[in-house]
């Protein structure tokens, strides 16, 4: 099948190339992952929001940054992470074939009594032996990244607010993350972690008690057997079970029957009349609409900013004016607003290890087939130049026409001569389709790779 000795050579001569370009992948992927800052992220992204030229290019992209794996999909992998490993592979694919031809040391290669046909499955063989164990590098350090910097992958990374409160309460982190009631209770913690997180106390505590919640329908999730988000679209699921009454109560640090009732009082505004939900929004609207013109900002981008209404009291009266709700009524949903981002924050550095683990697989399937390719191309011809003009040729004018794909919707048309597009990192993360994708970048590689070792076999060789 293939040649030891061969592969060992090849091995040796090209050692260097792969762990320069491995290394320099797998440090630009752990530095992404080590400097992600999920608040820092959305106050780059609301500067970019201002300006509407890159708004208007980087379009639904803006919403996916916000998240640890997001981030990774949209620059790394869909840029440094396929780039880097593009060069490589149009570079060793040459030199493994078309440039041995070219130099003549091919000729010496089949003078030996190892078989044509074993001198290019080995050729065929190492190349696809370096992207895999590339890609394998690249995770193993970037998995290794997102615990030291993260906890990602086990123990638990707590965040700015808990640290600054533990130490004012004088317990451990693990006590107030598992315990947030220590901090609602506490005057002093809650100034501490509102500081800490950069936040009004008033948003802070909406932000605890949203978390509080969030806690008491996943341990009653846990014990009836079902998805959190099950539950917490329908309480009455926790009303009718007495366990996880308890266990959600628990957590919210009140008796069953006082938890109960906050329940009641949920299903009550939920169930409110829909006149009424239509009204309460047409008002809010009217409000927003009000302190978008106070701000010179458009309505639907203050709506996903609303912490600007509340830094700015002009705007904040506009709001209350348009909207004719009490001021106390506008703070309050102004803070669960708020509030609501900030666990978004939180969630935005959980990381899933199969979407990254299939991040990688995607990658490398991707440059698997593109370097079939340029290997493909290696064979055809004899001489280097030629070799390059369509084996580096192609895989180029696949990367430029994403990129201009990417660039403008006028041009979306590009992504349909391009290879690059079977590799959508948002399809990944935001839990699309992608296996179709896959299976298609595996056949094409495989197919031109046979193609490849046949055409070497059968042509003529200036030897």
């Amino acid at each position: 099948m293939f040649s030891k000795t061969i592969f060992k050579q090849t091995l040796t001569q090209n050692w260097k190339l792969w762990a320069a370009f491995t290394g320099l992948t797998a440090i630009m992927s752990a530095v992404i992952i080590a400097v992600y800052d999920p608040k820092m992220i959305q106050r780059m992204m609301d500067m970019v929001k201002d300006m509407p030229g890159i708004a208007d290019m980087m379009g639904d992209r803006l919403n996916e940054t916000t998240s640890l794996l997001g981030m990774l999909g949209e620059s790394f992998y869909s840029m440094q992470g396929i780039l880097l490993p593009l060069i490589f592979v149009i570079m060793t694919a040459n030199t493994l074939v078309a440039s041995q031809v070219d130099r003549g040391s091919m000729a010496y290669i089949l003078s030996t009594p190892i078989q044509r046909t074993k001198v290019i499955r080995t050729q065929a063989l190492y190349l696809i032996t370096s992207i895999l164990c590339m890609f394998l590098a690249v995770t193993l350090v970037g998995l290794g990244t997102v615990q030291i910097a993260h906890n990602g992958l086990w123990g638990q990374a707590y965040t700015a607010d808990v640290k600054a409160a533990s130490d004012t309460l004088g317990v451990d982190k693990e006590a107030a993350a598992n315990d947030l009631t220590l901090i609602l209770n506490s005057p002093d913690a809650i100034k501490a972690g509102a500081r800490a997180r950069e936040i009004d106390e008033d948003v802070y505590t909406a932000y605890l008690n949203l978390k509080l919640s969030e806690k008491a329908y996943g341990a009653a999730a846990e014990v009836l057997g079902l998805d959190i988000h099950t539950v917490s679209a329908d309480p009455t699921l926790i009303k009718n079970d007495e366990a996880a009454l308890k266990a959600a109560a628990g957590v919210m640090g009140l008796e069953p029957m006082m938890y109960g009732a906050m329940l009641n009082q949920a299903i009550a505004q939920k169930d409110m009349a829909t006149e009424q939900a239509k009204a309460m929004q047409e008002k809010l609207m009217a409000g927003i609409t009000a302190a978008a013109a106070q701000l010179n900002m458009e309505p639907g981008d203050l709506a996903t900013s609303m912490g600007k209404i509340k830094g700015d009291s002009k705007a904040m009266h506009a709001m209350i004016s348009a909207s004719g709700l009490p001021e106390g009524m506008v703070a309050g949903i102004l803070n669960q607003q708020l509030a609501g981002d900030e666990i978004s924050l939180d969630n935005g550095i959980n990381f899933k290890l199969g979407n990254y683990l299939l991040l990688n697989l995607g990658a490398f399937l991707l440059i698997f087939a593109i370097a079939s390719i340029s290997f493909l191309f290696s064979c055809v011809f004899n001489l280097t130049k030629n070799s390059l003009a369509l084996g580096a040729g192609i895989p180029i004018a696949c990367l430029i026409f994403q990129i201009m794909a990417k660039a403008s919707g006028s041009l979306d048309n590009f992504k349909y001569l391009s290879l690059n597009t079977l590799f959508d990192p948002r399809a990944i993360t935001s839990g699309g389709t992608f296996w179709p994708q896959f299976t298609a970048l595996a056949l094409l590689g495989a197919a031109l790779y046979a193609l490849g070792v046949t055409v070497f076999k059968e042509k003529d060789l200036p030897l």
